[in-house]
């Protein structure tokens, strides 16, 4: 997995905003180690890299189930 995007690259990349990845990540739609990893262990709030990728996948699977 390529977790090469910032939050905010990956919100451009995926055409959402930084708040609605924040959202879906609470939701659990988005998850750690899939979608997402944090840098820098030990603090507080530590940046995300995202794999924008798995997120469209993601998103895509969520968009069939909510449609069907």
């Amino acid at each position: 997995m390529a977790f090469t995007l910032t939050t905010t690259e990956a919100a451009q990349a995926i055409r959402l905003s930084p708040a609605t990845l924040a959202r879906l990540r609470a939701e659990g739609v988005l998850k750690a180690g899939v979608h997402y990893r944090a840098v820098g262990a030990g603090l507080k709030r530590p940046p995300l890299l995202w794999n924008a990728e798995a997120c469209e996948t993601a998103l895509a699977q969520r968009s069939r189930r909510v449609l069907a």
